[in-house]
């Protein structure tokens, strides 16, 4: 993981962004980080082998904004690309189709600040969706579960726990926070919303089982963890917090049925 020699990048955020043909969604993706107004900020957008026109909407004088491109190899190896080349001391995360809630940035990195022990804040979500009428309305209420872009992380903890494993096509970021877990990462719960989670035909768990979203794989990987002796329960126990509630609420179905407008 990269940093350029000599500078003091302390409160620099590096916003990762995978995306696989998703150029409808990239006008609304960059508005939403733009309404951070956080200023020490890097954007790293990865293009994983998309056939649209993404790359054609990127401005020529895109600021902030890093483009990147790999074959099309995954959503955790194109989160990989960018967290090795990244210069900040934070991580976030924000996929193409998803929003922030504004302040979402500010909010989790005075909560860091406030706690140097921490290696994760973690905020609210929200799914929402567009209506016939193309409206935009929230389809569910405030909850807390596994979805990176609710989440600031130090930098560290990748160096801790580990990138994502590429091998997994899904559950790759439910995995990475099974490691956080068992390496004692103390997560601080902020009870304000931070993502905004769009529910559209197209998202990648849509129809999905819970095997085909990779569960099995991410439990047999921590099963073999544990015989190989790479998991100190201690070091668990220590945090005194047990996996479910380091977690949160197993996530609804695609629509919970609520509606509220959802004004941008």
């Amino acid at each position: 993981m990269s940093r350029p020699p000599g500078s003091d990048l302390d409160g620099l955020i590096t916003v990762v962004s995978p995306a696989h043909n998703a150029a409808r969604f990239y006008a609304r993706w960059r508005q939403s980080i733009a309404a951070q107004m956080y200023e020490h900020l890097e954007v790293i957008l990865v293009d994983d082998g998309s056939d649209d026109s993404l790359e054609s909407q990127l401005p020529p004088e895109s600021g902030c904004i890093r483009y990147l491109r790999q074959e099309h190899r995954g959503p955790g190896a194109a989160r990989n690309l960018a967290i090795r080349s990244a210069h900040g001391s934070f991580i976030a995360f924000l996929d193409l189709d998803d929003l922030w809630d504004k302040g979402h940035l500010q909010r989790l990195h005075a909560v860091l600040q406030e706690h140097p022990e921490a290696g994760i804040a973690q905020g609210l979500i929200r799914k929402f969706l567009r209506e016939p009428d193309g409206k935009l309305s929230y389809c569910s209420d405030a909850y807390r579960f596994v979805n990176l872009g609710a989440s600031l992380f130090r930098r560290e903890v990748f160096d801790q726990c580990g990138l994502f494993d590429e091998d997994l096509r899904f559950g790759e970021d439910f995995d990475l926070i099974i490691r956080c877990w068992e390496q004692g990462i103390r997560k601080i719960d902020v009870p304000a919303v931070s993502l905004l989670y769009c529910r559209h035909e197209g998202n990648m768990t849509n129809g999905k089982s819970i095997v085909d979203l990779g569960a099995v794989q991410v439990y047999k990987r921590r099963l073999d963890r544990m015989r190989a002796g790479l998991v100190d329960l201690s070091v668990i126990q220590a945090r005194g917090i047990g996996f479910p509630d380091y977690i949160g609420r197993t996530a609804g179905p695609f629509d919970e049925g609520s509606r509220e407008a959802l004004e941008l």
